[in-house]
């Protein structure tokens, strides 16, 4: 069985339902490896982790610069009280298919890219759903789903399209392969410009456009509205290789000189990064029109490890301490009357990763 919505999220659904049979756009973006104290509006901040304010960084330990996550944030529900599983696989398995990875027997460990086995053929994915619900599916970014035969892979399991990498880390750039999901760098130039020495956040943020853009081109047919748009977006940062982006979008050393550990300065960088990244996918939802009726959900995998941070909470990604599984989340309703939320706001109501699944099928 799956899991209930949160109460407090059925105010979207509810929404909706009042609305015209329009539906929003929806536009999950999935951080990896996102520590609680790596997000600007928690930083030093009044959060449900450290509810009298104290001060949880410093410059030399590394302030984190999110303005738009933080923004974006602003205007929407911030989850305070939000939970995930402490590694890859096991949230990803949840998220997609809306059940306790106990019950879909990925975990307790991630899936190495060579095991043979996935996410279990008889669970119908939330892009499966979206798709009978009249939706045009994408995912960009990491899978790490199972890869042992086709069948297991994105475009399989409900995405209309894939571009991104089947295992859990590679390098930042290393996305020739990415176009296909192969992991190769000998590519037929059928598929156009080879991605290699493109750093990821960049790259995947290039193809969100692309896929946005086409949306509207290919979907707005005489007279009617553009079909629904459910785009995965599973970005690489801030999991390790810890590798700094390239000085066109920060110059580490000059943006975070006061950072004294080296792995942590550029971890601020990929950071960094990630928020721009964010940025520019939703500028395109807004240059092409879409925005106004988009739901936008946030959320990290897990806690963060290495140069990651969780403080103040204990443990570390891999753990069931709080530093592992209370994670970085929040929802943006629509600007427009089909699932709008208030801005401005902070839920305490407990929720589960599996939750986003009933919840966003009930937009």
């Amino acid at each position: 069985h799956h899991t209930m919505a949160s109460p407090f999220l059925l105010g979207i659904a509810a929404a909706a339902a009042a609305a015209p049979p329009r539906r929003p756009h929806v536009l999950f973006i999935l951080a990896d490896d996102f520590g609680w104290n790596d997000v600007g509006y928690h930083q030093n901040n009044v959060s449900s982790a450290n509810p009298k304010g104290y001060p949880t960084t410093n410059a030399a330990a590394g302030i984190m610069p999110t303005p738009i996550i933080d923004s974006l944030a602003s205007e929407g529900v911030k989850l305070e009280n939000y939970y995930v599983q402490p590694l890859c696989s096991p949230t990803r398995s949840a998220l997609l298919t809306g059940r306790y990875p106990q019950h879909t027997g990925i975990g307790p460990d991630v899936i190495v890219i060579n095991w043979p086995y996935g996410v279990p053929a008889r669970e119908t994915l939330l892009p499966e759903r979206m798709k009978e619900a009249g939706y045009k599916t994408h995912m960009i970014g990491k899978w790490h789903l199972g890869a042992c035969d086709e069948r297991y892979l994105p475009t399989y399991r409900g995405f209309d399209s894939f571009l991104g990498y089947l295992s859990g880390a590679q390098s930042y750039y290393a996305s020739a392969g990415d176009r296909n999901g192969t992991g190769a760098n000998i590519l037929p130039t059928c598929v156009g410009d080879s991605a290699d020495h493109l750093y990821s956040s960049t790259f995947f943020a290039s193809e969100a456009s692309q896929i946005v853009r086409n949306h509207q081109k290919h979907t707005n047919g005489e007279g009617t509205d553009p079909a629904p748009l459910f785009l995965y977006l599973a970005m690489q940062n801030v999991h390790n290789p810890y590798e700094p982006p390239p000085d066109t979008i920060v110059n580490v050393n000059k943006t975070f000189p006061e950072i004294v550990d080296m792995e942590r300065r550029i971890y601020a960088g990929m950071v960094k990064a990630l928020d721009l990244a964010v940025g520019d996918v939703v500028s395109v939802f807004k240059e092409e029109g879409l925005w106004e009726d988009t739901v936008l959900i946030f959320s990290t995998d897990n806690g963060g490890i290495g140069a990651g941070n969780n403080y103040p909470l204990r443990g570390i990604k891999e753990t069931l301490w709080e530093g592992g599984i209370r994670g970085v989340g929040f929802v943006r309703g629509t600007d427009s009357d089909i699932a709008p939320l208030p801005k401005g706001q902070t839920s305490d109501i407990l929720m589960h990763v599996t939750d986003w699944y009933p919840t966003i099928l009930g937009l």
